[in-house]
This record gives C-alpha cells, sequence and structure tokens, in this order.
C-alpha cells in the first residue's frame, strides 16, 4: 500500500484560535509612539477607537489598549510575535529613543540568538521572529503567549485546557524548562513554563482572547465551578480560575476571554499595513525609502 503523501499539521481541537491580548496602559500616546510608529502596527479603525481603549492590529491579532489611568500592572510573561522586517523594527525603535520618547520608561532593545527581545515602554516584554523562522503561517502575527508558572503547575494546566475546552497540547521544554504548550489554534500556542524564584506569580488584569468551538459546554462547566467573572451573554464570557476537573480546586490565575463562532468578530478582516507597497499603501512608499535611507537601513524587498 502506498504511503499518503498528504503533509500532517498539528491537530488544533477546542481552541481554535488566540484573537488577542489585553493590558492597561496610561498612555495612548506611547501606543501610537511605539506599536504604530515603532513596530509598525496598524490602530484598527473601526473597534475600540475612543479616548478609553485602542486595538492594535498585528495579523489576523491584536493587542487591546485600554487606558483606565494607571500605568500597566507587572506582567512576568512574554508575548511572541512574527514580523517580516526586524531590521527596520530595530532602526525605528532606536530613532524614536534616540528622540528620547522612551525616557522614564523601562523600554529596551536587545538582540538574543533567533529573535530580537524588546522590553515596551510600558513593562511588558516581546519577542520578535524574523517571518518564516517558526512555522507560523502567516507574514505578520502572534504565534505565542508564555505566562510563568509555579513549578508542578504545569501538568494540571494542559489537563484543564485539555478536558474543559478540548484543545489539544504537550508537556514540552521551552528553554529547559518545562512548559505546558496549550495549542490556541493553528501553530499558536500559551505556554505556561515552569519557573522557580519570581517573588509573584500575579498576572493582575493581563488577559488572553480566543474563540472555542465548544463554547455552550465550556460556560456551563465554568458556571458549575463558579468561575465566570462576567458574561455569558453576546456569545462571550470571562474567567480566571484554571481549576482541577475532578474537584473544582484552583490550580492558577490568569485571566481568559472566551467567545464563540457566533460572537460578532469572528472572522472580521483586520486592517494592516503589510507590505506597504501594495495597495492602498503605495502611496506610503516614497515616504518609507526616504525613512529607511535617513535611518540607514535599506528598504523591504517590496519597495524595489
Amino acid at each position: 500500500m502506498a504511503k499518503s503523501r498528504r503533509t500532517k499539521h498539528p491537530e488544533v481541537g477546542g481552541i481554535a484560535h488566540l484573537e488577542h491580548v489585553n493590558f492597561e496602559v496610561d498612555s495612548h500616546d506611547m501606543v501610537s509612539i511605539f506599536f504604530m510608529a515603532g513596530l509598525g502596527f496598524t490602530r484598527d479603525p473601526y473597534t475600540r477607537s475612543d479616548e478609553k481603549n485602542m486595538a492594535a492590529n498585528v495579523g489576523l491579532q491584536q493587542f487591546h489598549l485600554p487606558r483606565l489611568g494607571r500605568a500597566t500592572p507587572p506582567m512576568q510573561g512574554v508575548i511572541g510575535l512574527i514580523t517580516p522586517e526586524l531590521e527596520a523594527i530595530k532602526a525605528r525603535l532606536k530613532g524614536l529613543q534616540k528622540e528620547g520618547l522612551f525616557k522614564g520608561t523601562p523600554f529596551r532593545y536587545q538582540i538574543k540568538k533567533g529573535y530580537h527581545e524588546v522590553m515596551s515602554p510600558f513593562g511588558v516584554k516581546m519577542r520578535l521572529h524574523q517571518t518564516g523562522t517558526l512555522p507560523f503561517p502567516k507574514v505578520l502575527g502572534m504565534p505565542y503567549v508564555d505566562i510563568p508558572v509555579e513549578p508542578g503547575k504545569a501538568e494540571p494546566i494542559l489537563n484543564f485546557y485539555k478536558r474543559i475546552m478540548r484543545s489539544t497540547g504537550s508537556i514540552e521544554k521551552v528553554s529547559g524548562k518545562k512548559a505546558a504548550c496549550v495549542t490556541m489554534g493553528p501553530y499558536q500556542w500559551t505556554r505556561f513554563i515552569e519557573t522557580k524564584g519570581l517573588d509573584s506569580y500575579d498576572n493582575h488584569t493581563f488577559h488572553i482572547a480566543y474563540y472555542v468551538s465548544n463554547y455552550n459546554e465550556v460556560l456551563d462547566e465554568i458556571e458549575r465551578n463558579k468561575g465566570v467573572m462576567a458574561g455569558g451573554q453576546n456569545q462571550i464570557f470571562f474567567f480566571e480560575k484554571i481549576f482541577d476537573p475532578d474537584n473544582g480546586d484552583l490550580i492558577y490565575s490568569l485571566q481568559n476571554e472566551v467567545r464563540s463562532f457566533y460572537h460578532e468578530d469572528f472572522m472580521r478582516p483586520l486592517v494592516n499595513r503589510w507590505p506597504m507597497s501594495d495597495e492602498p499603501f503605495s502611496v506610503q512608499r516614497d515616504p518609507n525609502r526616504e525613512k529607511a535611507r535617513q535611518q540607514g537601513i535599506m528598504p523591504g524587498p517590496w519597495d524595489n
């Protein structure tokens, strides 16, 4: 019998799409400077466009960045991002830093082996990976979120997501540490990494948001364990108690925003400025080439 030649990709399971991460900011001006002018992402023009909230589009994912009048609470984890132009981002961010726009913030930019690491001016760490270096199917996007957890938590957390969400996942080594890698879409993961010695594992108001295929089943199970924080109507709810499915005991706390496929934002097209030479952004070609020359970098391949 002839062997099948079809390509086998990992099964996705019940969580179909990691859609956004959310953290508070104290300045939307700084959001524009860092996310738009520095990283080159795009403010969503259709939703969260008032003075209290802002969404930055990253391919098919987003950052939700509410302004609630206080500084960003500590977030111990790391957000992984895929981008097609690391060198241009580095030059833009270094230029903004030289102008003094990150003064008084924790901003830091470091080149690591295989990726660039950015401590954002909000104190949230991000890893930038060049397009094509990870098995992520898009040019731009958010392939993973890393969350540090106490030793001994990885397997119980994975069990929760497998049994309650019907997600797939596995226990892996991430930088030598044991981690529960929970599948949250095609080549998307939230990785709960066992990490010793942190003063706090509190994620405060930081949350992850995703779509599930078995929304009613998940909501019923979370309600039975008295875990629903808010919502339940309009095909969306929040919970933070990751619990043992057998006895309801708390394992870990992390805010989760759960949406059904009937949510109004499911499959909503997101505006992105990549590549800049394509319509409707071809008007940006000359300004971007000039900016590249001023900052000492070569234009992207789409700008030839």
